[in-house]
């Protein structure tokens, strides 16, 4: 069984299931009814309901739960058991990739109560440093539906760009949204293409998005970043920083250039002395909140530094007068005023694990624990019921070699490789991965870098350990390149992903314009060398 992510309790029987013709009869529980445009949709079928004649059959099921669904194929007929559209859908991913796999047949088969593993089942797509565009999300919206995975962690706002229009605030699109170039290569290097770079996302864009992904049992869960990396929205409202001076969107990323060219404040936080900027950040909450139906917020609150509010008269009156004891605990300050606000308007904050450095009032926050080492305060967070996404650096970041971040690290991870005790296990909510993009431009990067991980992410957060098996997955795994294809994803040449260390470093020369430290060498070579 080719299955991905694999099912705990299924059972094979002999024979197949086939449509037949273009159009089928489906007798569908009234409770369920809205999942037969996405039957129709999903295998191109004209649909009528019915129970005369009926050969796909949705069964509503109260023993099922939320995500669960129960599945049986004969050779005639297929019918699906939920209790949820979400259920259902579920149901009908896994028919599809056995209808695509198996080329319209269906094996029969018995599946019993496949359930997730995880609640969150995440993908992250960052659109600051590389704006994609909608049919790009889409893409990655249909990509992981078919896996069940099911939060898409849309990352708008940050150094490089301001990618979501705001009406109050227009100049964080109009100026925000463009820089003049992109720094290539890695954080080491210098290279810099001087070719103009924006894009951003109306309300119409997003609203639309929003409701493809609900379709798909996605929930999107917006980041706008607080109150470091903001140099986009200060290079819009200069105000917004401790020092009201003009500045551009910086077109580098990070690394040596900053230090080359003399610049130690281009990672500029907001000043947290001025009320004008909390009421910036306020408002910006309410419009991006309206768009985002979903109960989460994710403010970022990472690699925040102090510089600023050290030299910053109104930050320093701001400690005074608030009785705090520093810039950690001036950054903990705000983090309770945004949970607090996000909090009136029904939502729940998640945060980089970062923000739990500082006194934090409320533990309902979420902690999304992504630095490679051991964060105590992340433990102390669980230890006192606080909820966390496992999204470690070594196994989650994508945008990482395959020889750093491999496929079979993130297939084994468990919360027993971050160190989660397992009475703290109540508290982890699942998985993320990260796809950051600042080298990453081009829509085929973006997939080479994801699939493989992707997939073994989905398994990890879907399947039960006693079904896991790293071999059997690898196997599966190259069955599911022909479901790549008829997508449009590119995955590499053949197995590229895994030889390219075995590569000799003459390939990966300067002189042939690789490193073999670049983040894009793999991808680079598979388009090459496959």
């Amino acid at each position: 069984m080719n299955l991905i992510p694999m099912p705990e309790n299924v059972r094979e029987k002999e024979g197949f299931f086939a449509f037949e013709g273009e159009s089928i009869i489906v007798n569908c529980a009234d409770e369920l009814k809205d999942i037969v445009p996405m039957i129709k949709s999903t295998f191109n079928l004209k649909i009528r309901r019915g129970k005369k004649g009926a050969r796909l059959c949705v069964i509503y099921s109260e023993t099922e739960k939320e995500e669960s669904y129960s599945l049986d194929v004969s050779k005639e007929k297929a019918e699906i058991y939920a209790k949820t559209y979400n259920g259902a859908f579920y149901a009908l991913q896994t028919l599809n990739q056995l209808f695509s796999l198996e080329d319209g047949k269906i094996p029969c088969l018995r599946i019993t109560r496949d359930e997730p593993k995880y609640s969150w089942r995440g993908l992250h797509l960052d659109e600051s440093r590389h704006f994609f565009g909608k049919e790009t999300v889409k893409k990655l919206l249909d990509f992981m539906a078919l896996y069940k995975m099911n939060r898409f962690h849309w990352h708008l706002t940050d150094d490089q760009g301001w990618r979501i229009e705001i009406e109050k605030y227009p100049l964080l699109t109009e100026i925000g949204s463009k820089r003049k170039g992109s720094q290539l290569g890695n954080w080491e290097s210098k290279r810099m293409e001087n070719i103009s770079h924006e894009g951003y996302y109306t309300k119409d864009d997003i609203r639309e998005i929003v409701l493809y992904a609900k379709k798909r049992c996605i929930e999107i869960v917006p980041e706008v970043d607080f109150p470091a990396h903001s140099a986009a929205a200060i290079a819009s409202y200069n105000n917004l920083a401790c020092r009201d001076i003009p500045c551009e969107v910086p077109d580098f990323f990070g690394g040596i250039i900053p230090v080359s060219r003399g610049v130690d404040n281009w990672n500029r936080t907001l000043c947290l002395g001025k009320d004008e900027v909390i009421s910036f950040v306020f408002d910006v909450i309410d419009e991006v909140s309206e768009l985002f139906p979903f109960e989460y917020f994710h403010v970022g609150g990472d690699e925040a530094p102090v510089t600023e509010w050290q030299k910053c008269p109104l930050c320093q009156e701001r400690i005074k007068k608030e009785g705090l004891s520093n810039e950690v605990a001036l950054q903990g300050w705000f983090t309770n005023k945004l949970n607090a606000y996000l909090k009136q308007k029904g939502k729940i904050m998640i945060g980089w694990n970062e923000v739990l450095a500082a006194d934090i009032t409320d533990r309902d926050i979420v902690a999304q624990y992504w630095t490679p080492k051991k964060d105590k305060n992340v433990f102390n967070h669980l230890k006192n019921d606080g909820q966390v996404i496992l999204s470690w650096h070594k196994y989650f970041y994508f945008d990482m070699l395959h020889t750093y971040c491999t496929v079979k690290g993130t297939y084994n991870f468990t919360s027993k490789t971050a160190k989660i005790k397992p009475e703290w296990e109540k508290g982890i909510l699942g998985l993320e991965c990260e796809n950051w993009t600042e080298w990453t431009d081009e829509e085929d990067e973006l997939f080479f870098k994801l699939w493989h991980r992707s997939l073994a992410m989905s398994e990890s957060a879907w399947s039960q350990e006693i079904v896991k098996n790293y071999k059997d997955f690898t196997r599966r795994l190259q069955c599911h390149k022909k479901l790549a294809e008829k997508s449009g994803i590119y995955y590499g040449s053949d197995e590229m992903t895994m030889k390219v260390n075995g590569l000799k470093k003459n390939i990966l020369s300067k002189k042939n314009g690789f490193e073999l430290k670049d983040f894009d060498s793999e991808y680079r070579l598979s388009k090459i060398y496959g």
